[in-house]
């Protein structure tokens, strides 16, 4: 049971708050107070006590900030302590749960909508602490395997760098010890020095032939002829029309980027005038419809996919490919005749066709995106292709004289191999591996390596483990978490529901996926500029009624609250009458089942319905938050005077007055309105309005007719004119005012007593 705060020092407004007599808490305590008097900073201290956080105490030091701040509550015997840094000990898991605007913002959703971090802290707190435990472990472990990973590579590309030719790692490591090794090397470096001499024209490159892409000219026909065949003829024809009237070629890209600016209230956004009539404007409206934007958006990917395979550009590469195969066949002009003038003829012819090609096709699809619509000739693309294929030709020229090398210098290196120096130097390199194999730095590393695999496999199995005991875990309690949460959207009213719920690890972090719905259609849970979503689709109301009823459904099905302290700050906020009274039930179910229920709010109806409630009133303290010159305090409250109405407040004062005595200028203002409230209240109806002063109720009793039911007041009026006379200097000014006294304390009983025979 949370007992009492002990001290809050330098906390937001909580200057140096020390605890009061009377200001213990109960099994139900509700603390009220005006907004910005630094209830939600209580519940945030609270909330940081069951987190154990310390910078949500931190960040809400006191201004100017340069004090630490401190605070002590008592909890079930015990003093915890935030001594400016820390707290001095941890809550037991699942003690306190706090419901403050904290929560609303770190769980469920922002102003404007939910993201990814409310989802990973929602699924944090329906799991609850032992899960979130081992989903920090699990994420732990992966952080480790990670960085046992990236230790592992290293150690790799250490060893790696040691490794002589082509012999992977997995080989080097299986290599046995050799007692004879240097005696076997030196063999084999006596071997190889007899075919070194053959090595420059066996290791030498061949040339390889360059792959040109694909030249589809029915691609280029179907982009020439795409249109969209549904297309309303009569939209199109006045839209062209129009155009061919008044714009140039570009007027269809001017009239779509326009027609995206026209303004709801359909005025011209340059000349202001009303367009809502206007016949073009429907038309180009129709024209520019989702059909198009969806046909452009297909045309235009289809025209870049042109331009980046037969582009001017695209060459550029295929001449530098082509370049470096001739200057590798060049390296062979030795062995093998190249007739190097005809491949630099066939590479020029291949240039210029291919970028007069490319030049015929750039000016076709610029003229299919100034037109998309139109379908164009597909005769056109005829002389297109007979450029790239002329090209094409000429490449092809190219690439045969470089296979022709390719193949002879193949056939010589074959001729040149009957003593394979590759073979003798791979076999050496082999040597030099088995040797470096067993030298000390070498083993110290394959040492570690084995160190990392064995530690990596057991953060593995941990993990695997992990994740199915959350999974397990989540599974379960994420499913009634759904229903817990629709049955309170229901319970208060509202038009909201949530679906398909699951909870998510990845990296191995916790975080829930859900869907929505609002009047039963799915909304976005972000900003959406283009449709309905989370902020422009539900009310603040509503906002609110979703964090509750999140926060609810993790209480809903235990049954047993017991030693559990339930902090719900303002938890009507924005709420209507019947939610009031519905949060007001749940509040007494949730103490039924056992919990500490601790309240706080400025809303007086929700005290006053909580405090009048007869299965709570006898367990609730009632306290203040009272903001001062010396910083906010918490004292005792009385909430049955505080919720009294100002009638039985002024009937309570003049009596005490007529009983005890008192200052007789705090009674004597209260004694005409008082006055006023009694007879509307023993003549209801319309005989009296509310804004009715006993001047005018005088009034309408003396013209009150015979047998009326104001007649019987009639008797009364020099009373009721003695007491309005009276109260005149107690509701005016009445220095330096002739003829107006302040008023004695016999006079203010006298009228005091007149007006209680009423």
């Amino acid at each position: 049971m949370l007992e009492k705060f002990i001290s809050i020092n330098k906390v937001g407004l909580f200057e140096s708050c020390s605890y009061l007599p009377g200001c213990d808490f109960g099994e139900v305590t509700l603390i009220y107070g005006d907004n910005g008097v630094g209830k939600s900073t209580l519940a945030a201290i609270i909330d940081a006590l069951r987190e154990g956080n310390v910078d949500e105490i931190i960040r809400r030091r006191s201004l100017p900030g340069n004090v630490a701040p401190s605070v002590a509550i008592r909890v079930n015997g015990g003093d915890y302590v935030f001594d400016g840094n820390n707290w001095d000990k941890q809550l037991p898991h699942d003690t306190l749960d706090v419901f403050y605007p904290g929560f609303v913002t770190r769980n469920v959703h922002s102003a404007t909508g939910i993201d990814p971090e409310h989802s990973r802290k929602l699924c944090e707190f329906v799991i609850g602490r032992q899960a979130v435990d081992k989903v920090t472990r699990l994420a732990s472990a992966d952080a480790e395997s990670r960085t046992v990973l990236s230790d592992l590579k290293t150690t790799d590309k250490q060893l790696q760098l040691l490794i002589k030719g082509s012999d992977t790692l997995e080989v080097f490591l299986g290599l046995s010890s050799d007692p004879k090794i240097d005696e076997n090397m030196e063999k084999v470096r006596t071997e190889l020095k007899q075919a070194q001499n053959k090595d420059s024209i066996i290791a030498r490159a061949v040339p390889e032939s360059v792959s040109v892409p694909t030249i589809d000219k029915n691609k280029i026909i179907n982009v020439l002829e795409k249109s969209i065949d549904s297309m309303d003829i009569s939209v199109t024809e006045v839209v062209k029309k129009h155009i061919n009237q008044h714009l140039d070629d570009d007027g269809e890209n001017w009239l779509e980027y326009g027609i995206k600016h026209v303004k709801k209230n359909n005025k011209c956004p340059f000349c202001s005038q009303d367009i809502t009539r206007s016949d073009i404007v429907a038309a180009i409206r129709s024209y520019f419809s989702a059909e198009y934007r969806s046909y452009t958006k297909v045309l235009m990917a289809e025209i870049k996919t042109l331009h980046d395979q037969l582009g001017a550009t695209t060459y550029s590469s295929i001449s530098t490919a082509l370049s470096v195969q001739v200057a590798v066949a060049s390296q062979w002009a030795g062995e093998i005749s190249i007739d190097k003038s005809a491949v630099a003829t066939d590479l020029s012819a291949a240039e210029k066709k291919w970028q007069a090609a490319a030049g015929k096709l750039e000016t076709l699809l610029a003229t299919k995106q100034t037109k998309p619509l139109d379908k164009m000739d597909a005769t056109l693309a005829g002389e297109v292709m007979t450029d790239y294929e002329d090209a094409q030709r000429s490449i092809d020229k190219v690439n045969k004289v470089l296979m022709t090398i390719s193949k002879k210098a193949e056939e010589k290196k074959s001729s040149l191999s009957k003593a394979s120096t590759i073979e003798i130097e791979q076999r050496l390199k082999r040597l030099e591996n088995q040797k470096t194999r067993f030298e000390p730095l070498t083993k110290n590393l394959i040492d570690k390596r084995n160190g990392l695999i064995d530690k990596r496999a057991r953060l593995e199995t941990e993990k695997v483990g992990l994740k199915k005991e959350i999974d397990e875990s989540a599974i379960k309690v994420i499913g009634k978490y759904q229903t817990g949460i629709n049955y309170y959207l229901e319970h208060f009213g509202c038009d909201i529901r949530i679906e398909s719920i699951e909870p998510k690890f990845p990296s191995g972090r916790a975080s829930v996926q859900y869907v929505l719905k609002a009047h039963g259609h799915e909304i976005e849970l972000g900003i959406s500029i283009a449709n309905p979503c989370f902020e422009t689709v539900l009310s603040d109301g509503d906002k609110y009624t979703l964090a509750l009823s999140f926060f609810l459904a993790r209480l809903k099905d235990i049954s047993s609250l017991a030693g559990r302290v339930i902090v719900l700050d303002d938890p009507v906020n924005s709420f209507g009458a019947h939610r009031r009274t519905l949060v007001e039930g749940i509040i007494r179910d949730l103490n039924t089942r056992g919990a500490q229920i601790i309240i706080l709010t400025h809303d007086e109806r929700l005290a006053a319905l909580i405090w009048r409630d007869g299965k709570l009133n006898k367990k609730i303290v009632s306290l203040q938050v009272e903001r001062t010159r010396t910083g906010s305090h918490l004292r005792p409250w009385d909430v049955e005077r505080a919720t009294q109405s100002e009638y039985v407040r002024q009937y309570l004062a003049i009596d005490g007055y007529l009983e005890h005595g008192g200052d007789h200028m705090q009674v004597a203002p209260l004694i005409r309105p008082y006055l006023e409230h009694r007879i509307r209240h023993l003549f209801p109806g319309t005989l009296f309005e509310t804004r009715d002063s006993l001047g005018d109720i005088i009034a309408k009793i003396r013209k009150s007719t015979s047998g009326s039911r104001l007649e019987v007041l009639k008797t009364r009026i020099p009373d009721l004119e003695s007491i309005n006379e009276s109260s005149l200097p107690s509701h005016h000014a009445s220095d330096n005012v002739p003829g107006m006294t302040p008023p004695t304390p016999e006079a203010v009983r006298l009228f005091a007593e007149k007006a209680f025979k009423f």
